[in-house]
């Protein structure tokens, strides 16, 4: 062992741990400690009951045949699989409980002296649910038995949440595209898919359910969470790590009246648990691939005459597991591993050999005619009769730029293009290079998983998960890109049954991803020319190489832009301490959560600066176009930029934190009624950032600063530092919930439940730090609209750079800038009423579920832009109007940002338009006129939505080889904003469906209320597992050989049935005459044609009634509604099918060939239509109306072999 390792660092490198472990834990160790203890002090002593979020529980009451209860008999309930044994002793009421058994068949057997023993061989328990078995002991001795045949109900008789649980049958049977088992929420009731993603193919919570923003659910594997804030956005959630089907029990989502234990979420929760050892050493292998001879065509490509793309995609892993000590230690190991190559043609056009050389004497237009370029540096201006002036650059002879006017920059840029490949299409030579790339996207993930039962009171179950995958892009235009994605997932439980009468469980769950990725710089930008200033800048110490943008030519260094070189860490703790009691009929259950979460964010943008070249620059007009001239590469040659631009963003780290303690109890009134009652307390610590690079506005603060001609000026900055680092805590968010279940009969069961919940807290996380501390200029090219050269890529900023204030400002921070994260720092989780009442029966093996479900939110947070409190009011709109508005007038703020009169400015902001001598008329009519614009940065919370749906669930348990589960949704669904916290997360995604933008009139938010982007009318999917009764054992051929068998028995079939109505769709008006507000156009009209879609994406028929629009008044709201509920974009009827056929050796030994079809009948989805082309005087141009694309994906083949044993 090294000698440091007793050196005195280790003392405070300890000491230095558990400071900082504390200082995260504080909350945890203020309330979850405190709780149980407390609880464990005052509770009465009995027997406990609930079930855990990812454990089951069983129960039952023990009779004699006279219907009298019986005291002190032995019940024991024996895991199959592992053959643990956990055993109780019924209470004075014949009452026997079982806590947090692990989902999975249980043999359940009763004993007691003069009866007979009691035996259930086979009883299935699921994840989060609760089982209630009576039994009535017949008189006799225990030597002998009485074996109960048949399963346990599907009945829930203890609750009203509702929800769908997946047992390992189906998550080994159900094709899965990719194997993703987030696919498995699409067959729970009330969720739906938005617009955006293909029939089954989820992006983790990129779903909606029962009503609520889709990416706002919460994934739990083994009881810890394993999803945290989206992105570094808080208010969305993003799943980090998804386990692979080999390794999964089971999976459970709950959307409806969940209990007081949840909460934290959007009001939907799934719960997966994975596998355990047993035993008997256990395990699988496969190999999943996917080739384009499987596949169909897409639809528009297909009627274009285009072929399928080439890729070779393979998944392939295994798992073991068994006893490390019988009966004690087990673990459970699986690994996969994902390739996936997809070969790509780059078709491109890049300079000539002789235009590289300036010469453009072959360089011609589509039509033919000679491209003629002009001498930006040769220009002569006459004035013209109405004002103004005429502006006219000189040609250059024969067409060639002498080498003496090259750019020395330029001219080195020219060259770093790949060379021609052909001779180019058409005169013009476009698409005069092309190559043939591979992109690779190779991954693995693991996980370990060790249960250890020290004794039959006390367990222990760990698991370790990592998951390692990377997209590599190749580039011929200097920038290939490698992004990782890095996962570790650690769950930690521990189940101690203190006493008869008492249990506690407590758990750690730990997050940790980084998203690293980098776009690999391979030429050095120092030996271009470009300046040193620029490329080695301190705020960011990578070097990139500029991006440069050419008119109609490939892009150089084009993933330099926005968000290459991301580098995201997140770490997510989770602490959970639960209690469980009972008093009487009355079972009490305490506990309390904390989650803390840790976010360290940068992302660049340009930051080694992007130039754009035109064709422009080298016209004959400077001020009169003509696009039969000009060329961007003579532009590049002479180094005269179109435009540019270069940013500057610092690094975040956020801290936040919420926690939660609750109580509830589960009162069985009689052995047919059941009262459950809860209440749930949260609160939320919003992020603070580490370096106090977090902003927050005070509206109503005087600055101290009265403007001549506009008066006293209101609002000032609070820049965090020791005494304000973060926004106000949000301590107040209780939720109470009830419900009842009541049976009626054995197999008819009444249950009803209502809940208050609160979403997830915007303030939990946000990714880019205040706006002080970032910066963007544009390059000024010309100052004087292209007669003259201002800037150059050797000095892009001769008037200087707009480098962060910082605090420089204090209070004043921001003046004569647009400020993007402005906002109050009063943040609001979302309020969430659900309620359900419902019937349940059962016939058999089959249950039938029908249920009225109800949902309505308030205090949501609608998008970016809402609380910028700095719109003009609707009287100033209406007196100036958009020209109005638009006039340049006097500037008061002048003096205080460039010396007028001898007076000292106060501000130093180079690029303002507060420096210049007139200002647009509209900025001073804002209530906070020191700012140029509106603020963009956190949302009002002022947000609706309603919901209401009447649901059915059926369910087949397996018999005779055959099992099925499905859900029937109608539902209306009306809200009026759906953008939520995220502007990434919008209504939906797709186009013409998706995030809306702001709303029309800022002071009349009611005219939002509409149907929801997501609102989805009827929705039916579900699921068979089908036997076929052919070959040994069945009911056809029975008697038949080996040899016949092995061809016609052991098949299995194995549908995914979806169906679904389409959501709505919304039009805007391009022509946008609305101040500050997204203005929609006047509807006048029935909007939509109903012609066929077969039609519309042929192209012979549009989706809309042009005439149902026109544009509305200047700065008057449009009378459309924000989504129309009669026009919508196609919906979904999709058919995934698996056949499989088993290959058995043993009876727990097989190999299986399948073959998993995904849209097997390639049924098209088309896409939303467009719906945003206003040619700026009608409705109606080429594109509106039209369908382009679509929106699933074709007919996609999978093939598996899978050995278990």
């Amino acid at each position: 062992m090294p000698a440091t390792y007793f050196s005195t660092s280790g003392p405070r490198r300890a000491a230095s741990f558990l400071a900082n472990f504390r200082s995260h834990v504080s909350y945890f160790t203020l309330t979850t400690c405190v709780l149980a203890v407390l609880s464990i002090c005052v509770l009465n002593p009995g027997a406990g009951w609930a079930q855990g979020t990812d454990t089951a529980l069983l129960r039952g009451t023990v009779k004699d045949p006279t219907g009298a209860v019986i005291p002190d008999a032995a019940v024991t309930a024996t895991a199959i699989a592992t053959q643990v044994q956990t055993k109780a002793k019924t209470d004075s009421a014949g009452l026997y409980i079982f806590n947090y058994l692990k989902p999975g068949a249980y043999t359940l057997k009763v004993e007691k002296n003069g009866f007979k023993t009691w035996i259930f061989p086979s009883l299935e328990l699921r994840i989060g649910t609760q089982t209630d078995e009576d039994v009535t002991l017949e008189v006799g001795s225990t030597q002998q038995t009485v074996e109960v045949k048949g399963a346990a109900p599907l009945l829930n008789t203890v609750s009203a949440a509702l929800g769908t649980t997946v047992n390992n049958q189906y998550l080994q049977s159900l094709p899965l595209l990719d194997r993703n088992i987030a696919n498995l929420s699409y067959l729970s009731g009330g969720v739906t898919q938005v617009s955006g993603a293909s029939a089954t193919m989820l992006g983790g919570t990129v779903f909606a359910s029962n009503g609520q923003r889709y990416g706002t659910a919460e994934f739990r594997l083994d009881g810890v969470l394993a999803t945290r804030p989206e992105g570094g956005e808080g208010g969305n959630t993003d799943v980090d790590y998804m386990p692979d089907v080999d390794a999964l029990q089971e999976f459970r989502l709950q959307n409806n009246n969940m209990s007081a234990e949840y909460g934290n979420n959007g009001g939907t929760v799934v719960n997966i648990v994975t596998k355990s050892g047993t035993n008997k050493y256990h395990g699988s292998g496969y190999w999943f691939f996917r080739r384009p001879g499987l596949d169909a065509n897409d639809f528009f490509t297909n009627q274009g005459g285009g072929t399928k793309g080439v890729y070779a995609h393979d998944q392939y892993g295994g798992s073991f597991g068994g006893p490390i000590k019988r009966d004690r230690t087990f673990f459970f190991f699986d690994y996969e591993r994902f390739r996936n190559n997809s070969p790509f043609i780059v078709n491109k056009t890049v300079p000539t050999m002789l235009e590289r050389q300036g010469d453009f004497s072959q360089t011609f237009n589509a039509d033919g005619s000679l491209q003629q370029i002009y001498n930006p540096f040769q220009v002569s201006c006459t004035p013209l009769a109405g004002g103004g002036q005429d502006c006219e650059r000189q040609p250059f002879a024969n067409n060639m730029i002498p080498s003496t006017m090259f750019d020395s920059i330029g001219a080195k840029l020219v060259n770093l293009y790949p060379k021609p490949t052909d001779a180019g299409v058409g005169p013009s030579q476009l698409f005069n290079f092309s190559d043939k790339l591979i992109e690779t996207s190779p991954s693995w993930q693991m996980d370990v998983r060790i249960d250890q039962d020290f004794s039959a009171t006390n367990r222990l179950t760990g698991r370790y998960s990592m998951s390692h995958g990377s997209d590599n892009v190749p580039d011929d235009f200097l920038t290939p890109v490698v992004s990782k994605s890095i996962t570790h997932n650690v769950a930690l439980e521990d189940t101690w049954t203190v006493s008869p009468t008492f249990l506690w469980v407590n758990r750690v769950g730990v997050n940790r991803d980084n998203y690293p990725e980098q776009a690999l710089v391979t030429v050095d930008p120092l030996s271009i020319g470009f300046p040193e200033s620029m490329i080695n800048n301190v705020w960011y110490h990578e070097v990139h190489f500029p991006t440069i943008q050419l008119d109609n030519f490939a892009t150089l260094a084009s993933n330099n832009g926005c968000c290459t070189d991301t580098v995201e860490g997140d770490t997510q703790w989770m602490f959970d301490s639960v209690v469980t009691k009972i008093h009487g009929n009355h079972s009490f259950k305490f506990g309390a959560e904390e989650r803390i979460f840790l976010n360290n964010f940068f992302q660049p943008d340009t930051t080694s600066g992007s130039f754009s070249f035109g064709q422009g620059q080298t016209m004959q007009s400077v001020f009169s176009p003509d696009f039969s001239q000009g060329n961007s590469v003579a532009s590049l040659l002479l180094g005269f930029m179109n435009s540019g631009g270069f940013s500057l963003r610092p690094h975040v780290a956020n801290k936040s934190s919420q926690g939660a303690a609750f109580a509830l109890d589960d009162w069985k009134v009689t052995s047919r009624l059941t009262i459950s009652a809860g209440l749930r307390w949260e609160w939320t610590v919003p992020y603070s950032e580490r370096y106090n690079h977090n902003m927050f506005t005070c509206f109503d603060c005087p600055s101290g600063i009265t403007v001549p001609g506009v008066g006293p000026i209101m609002g000032t900055t609070i820049l965090a530092g020791p005494d304000k680092r973060h926004a106000n805590s949000s301590l107040t968010d209780i939720g109470p919930r009830l419900s009842f279940a009541y049976r009626l009969g054995n197999n008819t069961v009444v249950h009803s439940g209502a809940g208050v919940y609160h979403g997830m807290s915007f303030a939990t996380n946000w990714q880019y730090g205040g706006y002080a501390w970032q910066s963007f200029a544009n390059v000024p090219s010309s100052l004087d609209g292209g007669i003259t050269q201002l800037a150059t890529m050797a000095n892009p900023f001769p008037l200087g750079f707009n480098l962060p204030q910082q605090g420089k400002y204090g209070k004043l921070s921001l003046w004569g800038y647009g400020d993007e994260n402005h906002g109050s720092d009063t943040f609001r989780t979302g309020e969430i009423f659900q309620w359900n009442i419902g019937v349940q029966h059962q016939w058999g093996s089959m249950m039938l579920e029908a249920d009225y479900v109800g949902n309505r939110s308030t205090h949501l947070p609608w998008n970016y832009s809402t609380e910028n409190r700095n719109f003009i009011n609707v009287a100033n709109r209406m007196q100036y109007g958009t020209a109005g508005l638009a006039n340049l007038v006097p500037n008061p703020f002048q003096y205080l940002f460039t010396s007028v009169n001898g007076s000292s400015p106060i501000f130093d902001a180079p690029g303002s338009i507060y420096g210049n001598d007139t200002i647009p008329q509209i900025n001073l009519l804002r209530p906070f006129p020191q700012f140029d614009g509106v603020f963009t940065g956190f949302p009002l919370f002022v947000a609706n939505s309603s919901y209401h749906a009447f649901q059915l669930r059926f369910e087949k348990r397996a018999a005779h080889g055959l099992s099925f589960v499905g859900n029937y949704t109608f539902s209306k669904f009306i809200d009026d904003s759906d953008a939520g916290g995220n502007a990434w997360i919008g209504g939906g995604g797709g186009a013409g469906i998706g995030f809306i933008g702001s709303p029309q009139d800022f002071t009349n938010l009611a005219l939002e209320k509409s149907v929801s982007a997501n609102d989805t009318p009827q929705r039916l999917t579900f699921a068979v597992v089908y036997d076929l009764p052919v070959g040994h054992g069945e009911r056809f051929g029975s008697n038949m050989n080996k040899v016949v068998n092995g061809v016609v028995g052991g098949w299995r079939l194995t549908p995914f049935v979806t169906f679904q109505t389409g959501q709505p769709i919304s039009v805007n008006d391009a022509n946008q005459l609305l101040a500050d507000g997204n203005q929609r156009p006047d509807l006048i009209g029935n909007p939509c044609t109903g012609a066929s879609l077969d039609d519309i994406a042929n192209g012979t028929a549009s989706y809309f009634n042009n005439s149902a629009f026109s544009h509305p008044a200047d700065q008057t709201p449009g009378t459309a509604p924000r989504y129309f509920s009669n026009c919508r974009v196609p919906g979904i009827t999709n058919l995934d099918l698996s056949i499989a056929k088993q290959f058995r050796f043993k009876e727990n030994m097989f190999i299986e060939v399948r073959g998993d079809f995904f849209n097997a009948l390639n049924t098209p989805r088309f896409g939303a239509p467009q719906a945003n082309t206003a040619d700026g005087t009608g409705f109606g141009n080429n594109g509106f109306g039209a369908i382009s694309y679509q929106e699933n994906q074709p007919r996609h083949g999978q093939i598996g072999i899978h050995f278990v044993f």
